[in-house]
């Protein structure tokens, strides 16, 4: 499930990163298992201040504990193993730029999981978010066979909500006090996409006009 774009500057599939800046030669987004998880959380660490107000939290009086790094390491590698979860992580020859997570994933008479994602402060302004999303949908409804996916927005996060309206997603309403914010219940506006809205050659191709692989 490695999906890689080679030159996806010189492509056009991402922007530039200004006057006298290098361009990456490779963007891979590929499952994210073992150490890689260690590698993960010293990135998400040391770009606290831009990640950090975004970041779920437990309310006061919750029965859920936070697990320590090497249990979650175990637990998501085991959700993943029996298909419950899928994390993706983004990097830029080699350097990791972001996680996008699939959760909750049901395959009943619901056959949906909910995406989740982040990008680091010093790449977020260059559309590695948008293609990685992309790219997720088409892997996890165009192959894995999933029918339905949910992003949730909050209101205030205006590139996330250009995100969702530069991919097409299909807004949902608004979900009052849906999740605990940085230590508060914030709102979160509903997208979704699904397999009969996925276009035939795919969401990176009706966006970017071609196919990243």
């Amino acid at each position: 499930m490695t999906l890689v774009v080679e030159d996806p500057v010189g492509r056009g599939f991402l922007r530039g990163g200004g006057p006298g800046a290098s361009s990456p030669r490779r963007l891979v987004l590929r499952p994210a298992l073992g150490g890689d998880h260690l590698r993960i959380d010293a990135v998400r660490r040391r770009d606290w201040k831009w990640l950090g107000p975004w970041e779920a939290t437990l309310p006061s009086g919750s029965t859920e504990d936070l697990p320590d790094l090497a249990t979650f390491r175990r637990r998501v590698d085991r959700q993943q193993r029996r298909g419950e979860s899928l994390l993706m992580v983004a990097e830029l020859d080699g350097d990791v730029v972001g996680l996008f997570s699939l959760s909750n994933v049901q395959r009943g008479a619901m056959c949906q999981g909910v995406l989740g994602y982040w990008v680091t402060g010093g790449q977020a302004h260059r559309g590695v978010g948008s293609l990685c999303v992309a790219m997720m949908v088409d892997l996890v409804i165009g192959e894995l066979g999933l029918h339905r996916i949910e992003v949730n927005v909050r209101p205030e996060n205006e590139r996330s909500l250009g995100l969702c309206r530069k991919l097409g997603l299909r807004r949902e309403g608004l979900k009052v006090r849906y999740m605990n914010i940085a230590g508060q219940w914030a709102d979160h506006i509903a997208f979704a996409v699904d397999s009969e809205d996925l276009p035939e050659r795919g969401l990176v191709a009706k966006v970017w006009g071609r196919s990243p692989l």
